[in-house]
């Protein structure tokens, strides 16, 4: 858990110019809860009616005061979702920042180009290929040749970018099998952030395997080759893609669902945990679950996810 200065969080909405009311006294620090796993003097957002009772002599963001509340909690009133100011607070204080390091246990090629103010952590190997400036790659990664990395990425630890995956025919008589090698190449746009041990596989031939700006992908997600992932995509845990799908921007995928080869969903589009999707959507903006997934309509405020984004006009 991470303390925070009462100081050190009005100078964040200060940044931001976020206007709010500031309801109660203040203590000068407070330590960074959830209202998941309450604790007293925390410091909170919160969106609903009734406020738990252990979340006392607290700092709690909200756009109205809870109908019941303690009087020894203090409250930041804004008119901006709570969440969203709280997230911008703690993004602005504790957000990971490149220290500039390349460990000494790490192996560059020698023709790999390195942007500026890059970390690179222990027992990494690093081809030949192209990071950008501001990025951080976690111990015991392994980027591959014909790699390109955008500014402003995460890579965690344990993952593998660039590796290939296994394309084949039977020979004659299948006796043998003939494996095609992947020569094609991975591009990984700008503010990504690919968690630990998670897996894209190089394009085949003269293909590249694609993932868009701003796209989240949690620990233990496999991308087949030829995969093309658009901007602000969030891939929950263990997702599998397999080969050439195309997954539209802004869309939101459930831990452990699996896509089938081709298979390409329109923007705006939520697949379920745990759903196999075997088939193309028919238009942006569904949901997909079950197996094999099948589409419905998306409810008004989807549960157990980030809020959708608006698609544009």
């Amino acid at each position: 858990m991470r303390t925070v200065r009462m100081d050190k969080i009005l100078e964040s909405l200060s940044l931001f110019q976020l206007r709010y009311e500031l309801v109660g006294n203040p203590a000068n620090t407070y330590t960074t809860a959830s209202v998941f796993a309450p604790l007293s003097n925390g410091f909170y957002f919160f969106t609903g009616d009734h406020l738990p009772e252990m979340i006392s002599d607290s700092l709690v963001v909200v756009n109205r005061i809870p109908e019941s509340f303690s009087k020894s909690n203090c409250y930041i009133i804004v008119q901006d979702n709570p969440q969203r100011v709280f997230y911008r607070i703690l993004d602005n204080l504790f957000s990971r920042q490149s220290n500039g390091r390349i460990s000494t246990t790490s192996i560059i090629h020698p023709n790999a180009r390195l942007g500026k103010n890059i970390q690179i952590d222990d027992f990494c190997v690093i081809g030949n290929c192209i990071i950008g400036d501001n990025v951080i790659i976690g111990s015991h990664c392994n980027i591959h040749d014909l790699t390109e990395i955008g500014s402003g990425t995460i890579i965690e630890s344990h993952a593998a970018v660039g590796t290939s995956g296994v394309a084949w025919i039977w020979g004659e008589g299948e006796l043998e099998r003939i494996v095609q090698p992947q020569l094609g190449g991975v591009k990984v746009g700008r503010n990504c952030f690919l968690g630990s041990n998670t897996i894209v596989v190089r394009g085949s031939l003269s293909e590249f395997t694609v993932i868009e700006d701003f796209t989240l992908m949690a620990p233990g997600c496999r991308i087949g080759h030829g995969t093309w992932v658009e901007s602000f995509v969030h891939f929950a845990n263990s997702v599998v893609t397999g080969g050439n799908t195309r997954i539209g921007s802004a869309s939101f995928v459930g831990s452990a669902a699996v896509f089938r080869p081709k298979v390409a969903i329109h923007p705006n589009t939520i697949v379920g945990a745990g759903a196999v999707v075997v088939k193309n959507t028919t238009c942006s903006g569904l949901t997909l679950t079950g197996v094999p997934a099948e589409e419905k309509a998306t409810k008004a405020n989807p549960s157990g996810m980030p809020q959708p984004k608006i698609p544009s006009s």
